[in-house]
């Protein structure tokens, strides 16, 4: 069942939620997503993490320029939302050691085959038009949207993990992939073999753009619908639940 605004606001109650809950929408911009703001240059999307604070959302065009002078934000953000498929002969290098003609190395893996192996499993997602929003979570665009992130210190990252696995009897329904960050906003949940929601915000390069104490965790629209129908018996409505936030001051 499509979520609606009262169950919206139920979870973030409980929660005592302020921070963004932002959607990945598979759409073209429309009014009703308004007020939008531009993905330019080579700017994260992490970078707009503040404007979606502010209720606004970015648009992520098309861009099929080179990794040398990008207009339509990062170009490994464009790769990993589906708007550019192939990467770059040397992106197992750019991750690695610089070498094959790369810009530079951010030493991520420890060789370059290592990197590709990686680049080969990251499968991109394949968006309708040219265009991917995100911004925050209207219910009455349910249909375009493709997953949910929501942005959480520890206290609510803990209650959002163990909310997503309230419904199962496994120990694996987080997943914590090595991914950039907008690829753990939408690639990597879809390229699992099941649905589980995926720990996000842990791209060391998007980092910088977020207060320090935020993660995020990103499930799917299907996961989401459940974890707004958590019954008044959960932990959320139990006393240490509230103790907890209180120790807080909140």
């Amino acid at each position: 069942m499509p979520p609606t605004n009262e169950g919206l606001d139920r979870l973030r109650e409980a929660l005592r939620l302020t921070t963004p809950i932002v959607a990945l929408y598979d759409c073209e911009p429309s009014a009703d997503l308004e007020p939008l703001v531009e993905a330019k240059g080579r700017a994260c999307c992490f970078a707009y993490y503040q404007r979606w604070a502010a209720g606004e959302t970015l648009v992520v065009r098309r861009g099929e320029e080179s990794f040398a002078a990008p207009r339509h934000g990062c170009p490994g953000m464009q790769r990993a939302l589906g708007l550019v498929e192939a990467y770059p002969v040397w992106m197992a290098n750019f991750l690695t050691d610089g070498a094959n003609g790369a810009p530079m190395g951010e030493g991520l893996k420890a060789s370059p085959k290592l990197a590709q192996e990686f680049l080969d499993r990251a499968r991109p997602p394949r968006p309708k038009g040219d265009t991917v929003l995100m911004g925050p979570l209207r219910c009455e665009r349910w249909a375009d949207v493709r997953t949910v992130t929501f942005f959480a210190d520890a206290d609510r990252l803990s209650a959002l993990m163990t909310l997503a696995s309230f419904w199962s009897g496994r120990d694996d329904e987080i997943a914590a992939p090595f991914s950039s960050g907008c690829g753990l906003m939408w690639r990597e949940v879809v390229n699992q073999e099941r649905d589980r929601a995926v720990l996000g915000c842990t791209d060391i390069a998007a980092r910088r753009f977020l207060p320090a104490e935020i993660l995020s965790l990103t499930v799917s629209p299907a996961r989401f619908e459940r974890m707004l129908t958590f019954p008044d018996t959960a932990f959320l409505k139990r006393e240490w639940w509230g103790e907890l936030l209180r120790s807080r001051g909140l």
